[in-house]
Formats: C-alpha cells, sequence, structure tokens
C-alpha cells in the first residue's frame, strides 16, 4: 500500500537524509528525528553534507514553530539506470533491488549486489558501496572496465558479479545486449521519438587528434577534434537511450505537477463532449493521422502533452486516449499545483507536496511498465519492427503498491 506522510515528517526525512540515514525506511528516519530532536544542531559536524543538513535542521525548526518556509525537500530515485531499466523489460527482481517492488523496504541496490556475490561466494565480500555503485551503474551502460578494476578480470568475485548482473537484474542486462547489438556502423547519427514527440538526436561523434607545427616558434602542437562521421562501435547507445527514457520520466513529472487549472478543466470538458460525439475516430494509426495518435499508438502512452493543442486534434483522438486522458486531469486535479527543481533522477518540492510527487512518480513509472515503450524505442533504433517479450507483464500492479522508487 502506497503510505502518504506530513508535511513535518518530510521535513524530518529530509534532516535524516543529510545526516546520512538516507538508506533507512521513512519511519525509522521520522524516528531518528524524534529521538535527537532536542540535541540535532549538535549533531551537526557528524552529519554526512553538514551545509544541507545545518539548512534542513533550521528549517524544520522553523515549522515546528508553525512559521512558513520554502524549503524543499529532495527525494532521489533508487539506482535509476537499473530501475528504468527493470521497468521497461518488466524485470520484477530488477524492480525489487529498486524499491519497486517491497513496499516496507528501502531497498538499496549496490549494496544488494554485495550480498548476493557473497552469496553466491560463500563467503561475506567487502566491497565498499561507492565501489559497488561504480561497478553496476557502469556495467549496465556497458563498461567493463570498472567491473575489471574494483573486482580484479577473472576473479571469483568478477565472475560472481556478472552472475548476480545476469540473474538478479536480468531485464537490465538482456537490454544492455540488445542496445549494444543495435549499433550501426555507417550511421552519422542515432535518433528515435520519445512519447511526448521529443526527439532524442545523438550524432555520432569521433575524436581526432592532429599535430600542427608552428613555424614562427618551432613547435609542434597536438590538437584534437569532434567529427560527425561514422564509427565502427561505441556504447554511447546503451547509456543515451536509458538517458532520453530518464529525461522523459523528468518532463512528464513536471508536467502532472506543475500545471494549469484553467487549461486543464478546459481539457476535461472538451474530452466528455468529445466521448459523447457520435464520431469515433479509428484506434490504429491511419496515413493523415496527427503526431499524438502515432505516439500513443506505438506506445500504448497517452501524455498529456498533448493537451496544448488538443482543441484542434481532439476529433482525430481514438477514445480510448481520451478516456486514458481523461482519468489523468481528473486524478491531477486532486491535487493543487506546484513547482519541482529536477536535477537529473532527484526531485525537490515543498513538503506539503511530497505525497503527490511521490504518487506521480511510481504512477509514471507503472505506465511504462504497461506500455510498449520498448518496442518503440528498438523498432527505432534498430531501423526494424521489434518485440520484446516482458519478464513479467504485470509489474506495474507492484509497483502501484510501492513507496521508495523515490526516496
Amino acid at each position: 500500500m502506497f503510505k502518504q506522510y506530513t508535511a513535518i515528517e518530510y521535513m524530518a526525512i529530509d534532516v535524516a537524509n543529510h545526516f546520512g540515514l538516507d538508506k533507512l525506511e521513512f519511519e525509522d528516519r521520522i524516528q531518528w528525528v524524534k529521538t535527537n530532536q532536542d540535541c540535532l544542531e549538535s549533531l551537526a559536524d557528524k552529519a554526512e553534507d553538514k551545509p544541507l543538513y545545518v539548512k534542513s535542521v533550521n528549517h524544520f525548526r522553523k515549522a515546528l514553530r508553525g512559521l512558513p518556509t520554502g524549503h524543499t525537500v529532495a527525494l532521489d530515485s533508487c539506482a535509476s539506470g537499473l530501475q528504468l531499466m527493470s521497468v521497461l523489460t518488466g524485470c520484477e527482481s530488477g524492480a525489487y533491488m529498486t524499491g519497486l517492488v517491497d513496499p516496507n523496504k528501502r531497498m538499496d541496490a549496490y549494496s544488494k549486489v554485495t550480498e548476493y556475490m557473497s552469496q553466491l561466494l560463500d563467503e561475506n565480500i567487502e566491497v565498499p558501496r561507492k565501489d559497488a555503485k561504480q561497478a553496476l551503474m557502469t556495467s549496465l551502460y556497458g563498461s567493463m572496465a570498472k567491473p575489471k578494476e574494483i573486482f580484479g578480470k577473472g576473479t571469483p568475485a568478477y565472475k560472481a558479479f556478472y552472475e548476480v548482473l545476469s540473474t538478479k537484474c536480468k531485464g537490465a542486462y538482456a537490454l544492455l545486449r540488445i542496445l549494444l547489438n543495435a549499433w550501426d556502423s555507417s550511421k552519422e547519427y542515432n535518433h528515435w521519438v520519445l512519447p511526448d514527440g521529443y526527439n532524442a538526436y545523438i550524432p555520432v561523434m569521433q575524436s581526432i587528434t592532429d599535430r600542427m607545427k608552428i613555424e614562427e616558434l618551432n613547435y609542434t602542437m597536438s590538437v584534437q577534434t569532434w567529427v560527425n562521421k561514422p564509427m565502427d562501435f561505441s556504447l554511447s547507445i546503451c547509456a543515451n537511450a536509458i538517458h532520453s527514457v530518464d529525461a522523459y520520466v523528468l518532463r512528464t513529472l513536471v508536467r502532472h505537477v506543475n500545471y494549469s487549472v484553467k487549461q486543464v478543466k478546459k481539457t476535461i470538458g472538451l474530452i466528455e463532449e468529445a466521448l459523447l460525439s457520435e464520431y469515433v475516430a479509428p484506434e490504429h494509426i491511419v496515413e493523415e493521422a496527427v503526431m499524438p495518435i502515432h505516439l500513443y499508438v506505438k506506445t500504448g502512452i497517452a501524455d498529456i502533452v498533448c493537451i496544448q493543442h488538443i482543441e484542434k486534434i481532439i476529433h482525430q483522438l481514438p477514445h480510448s486516449m481520451l478516456r486514458k486522458l481523461l482519468h489523468t486531469l481528473k486524478t491531477m486535479l486532486q491535487h493543487e499545483p506546484f513547482e519541482v527543481i529536477t536535477v537529473h533522477d532527484s526531485f525537490a518540492c515543498h513538503a506539503n507536496h511530497c505525497n503527490t510527487l511521490r504518487y506521480w512518480y511510481k504512477e509514471i513509472l507503472s505506465e511504462i511498465a504497461e506500455s510498449t515503450l520498448l518496442n518503440h524505442l528498438l523498432t527505432q533504433i534498430y531501423g526494424e519492427e521489434c518485440n520484446f517479450k516482458k519478464i513479467n507483464p504485470n509489474l506495474a500492479s507492484l509497483i502501484r503498491n510501492s513507496n521508495y522508487g523515490l526516496s
């Protein structure tokens, strides 16, 4: 069950996060602040991030006195790369490692990898969390250098690490191989479109170093330039594809929480009127179909970005798409709009709105889990029809009950 907390509890969570307790469950963080409420200031020197800890404590004190504060609470996604790759592929074990399955457990994917390795080797593997993070994060984007550096090439630990990847991060590891195999050495760029119509355009850039002699100085220097030309192979396509989905989640979340009430209410009226119309638009793509319909049919995601110009296209939209839009827009109106600060996979907002922030994050991931977004992306990247069979097609129901997708 999705748990909600009060604004003052979120401010306590923020205090505990900056102290270095962000790996604990929310209730344990809140309890830590309650236990140390009388001496929070004296603990500043022990905080993991002292400046932010002091700031959060000061605003926590103001809130306790009933004074208004514009302090924002930041919540981060748990291992966003692994998290998104697991959601796209329907991988329950990968989603479990990133807080999307067990609603009562704050997961730490990087420490979990070390734990799984220890079970395989039947001994306690001592790997600093930051090293485990570097190994997992870079390996899922195609790098083999970091795991070799950290575990040693061909060692039992190295082999155990990759066994954990292939079994516990099954979906992400499979997707990694698929994306690496998608590299086309004849292309000067890679291009794909996300469900909101955003174009990800990635030129292939090669580094060329030339030596130039300056006769007047009798000096020869090296000059590095970047040239857009095909490359035999690159690892970049994997990271770029997942980062583009990460950015899509960010944009979508902002649209869901920082919206125009007037525009949303007007759109709801237009959709309800269109649903009562005798004309029913086709559910498949027709030649003259507008871009939102193409993207909806290809992904199953009815992105609300289309409400900006919905008056012009509403009678072309399939009823199934209109019903999805209507449900989303009515749910949005249940919560007042608010601003959110986004830095990659970190989302910050006023403590009054953290429940809504967390709600929409897991809802957006649930929609992606239900969608055919991965097929859409792979088809564009490969240039031919692709169909990835999801490991667990019902992952969305587990995500909707989660509490630690953002923590």
